[in-house]
């Protein structure tokens, strides 16, 4: 980049781009240059967070991400969108030249992610995609004991997420629009999108195989799914998401032929052979998924979650949707 600045246009202006506008004020490589929602309330909202010099021009906001980026030229466009959207947004902000930070899933089906994957390759653009709970110390930490055979070789890997997501996403101030045929909504593609990247992440391994079933509402909004996996080193792994519970429940456990390890979001605990159970010491979390986007930019280091590692989550993900669908195991290519 010429500037040591990077321009941000923001797509979706909702309560995901109120999360992310504070982080992205609070670095000072930043300048938040334009909103854009099909709610032009909305993005004219959003807008108004925007602080300005005094004197200086208001923030503009457009009803049309595409005007966003002609009028604008915005180094990255930031999307947060629901996720039916992300697909279009990420190819014309792609084809002017912007960097993109998406928040999760990258799209809504393989062949759409593979798009934006590879025009950003060969755009040579950077894509940042949400996955932020590689971020946790805890599933850091895990990933790298599971790397070193801490455990020695893995066997099991249970992932269970529960939360009373239903009724927040039913509430006035969340108007989701989903898709009930995959993962334009629903809790397999929202938060249990999550809960995938960080089992494939954390294993190093992608999905093979997957067995599922859902319990669906009457409109087809999938809010509890069960599904059995293969990984590609022949590891079995189970994954439980309930998006009906009273609390809230975020787990992942390895189970090695030499002990087993348990993380949630804020800590991790260990047995072997060798040793006790034990909690172990973690540090505090040093980033956040937008300060690393803007770093990938601006000074070229490592993204948390690149496109092309999106892609396995996108795939495991369709391959469970269909699976509950057809009530078959489906074997991911």
């Amino acid at each position: 980049m010429a500037s040591s600045v990077l321009r941000i246009g923001i797509a979706g202006c909702g309560y995901a781009a109120q999360v992310h506008l504070d982080r992205l004020l609070a670095i000072d490589a930043v300048r938040v240059v334009g909103c854009a929602d099909t709610d032009l309330d909305a993005a004219r909202a959003l807008a108004a967070r925007v602080p300005v010099e005094e004197g200086g021009p208001d923030v503009p906001a457009f009803s049309d991400h595409k005007e966003l980026i002609r009028q604008l030229a915005p180094d990255a466009l930031a999307v947060f969108t629901p996720h039916l959207a992300h697909y279009r947004i990420a190819m014309d902000a792609l084809q002017a030249d912007c960097h993109l930070f998406i928040e999760k899933p990258l799209s809504t089906n393989l062949q759409e992610a593979v798009d934006v994957a590879g025009l950003a390759r060969g755009r040579n653009l950077k894509v940042g995609v949400g996955h932020q709970f590689r971020l946790r110390p805890s599933l850091a930490e895990a990933r790298r004991r599971v790397s070193e055979g801490a455990i020695g070789p893995v066997r099991l890997v249970t992932a269970t997420l529960a939360q009373s997501w239903l009724s927040a996403h039913h509430s006035a101030e969340n108007s989701w629009r989903f898709d009930p045929n995959f993962a334009g909504g629903g809790m397999l593609a929202d938060a249990g999108d999550h809960m995938i990247d960080a089992l494939l992440w954390t294993t190093g391994q992608v999905a093979v195989e997957a067995s599922a079933v859902q319990s669906r509402e009457a409109s087809g909004l999938d809010v509890v799914t069960a599904a059995a996996l293969r990984l590609a080193d022949g590891t079995a792994a189970t994954l439980g998401l309930s998006g009906v519970s009273a609390g809230d429940l975020f787990e992942l456990t390895y189970f090695g032929e030499r002990g087993w390890l348990r993380a949630t979001d804020t800590l991790l605990e260990e047995e072997t052979v060798a040793a006790a159970r034990r909690e172990v010491a973690l540090p505090e979390p040093s980033e956040t998924i937008d300060g690393n986007f803007v770093s990938a930019v601006v000074a070229g280091t490592p993204l948390c979650c690149p496109a092309d590692q999106a892609l396995e989550t996108v795939r495991l993900l369709e391959g469970i949707a269909r699976s509950a669908a057809t009530g078959q195991v489906v074997r991911l290519s």
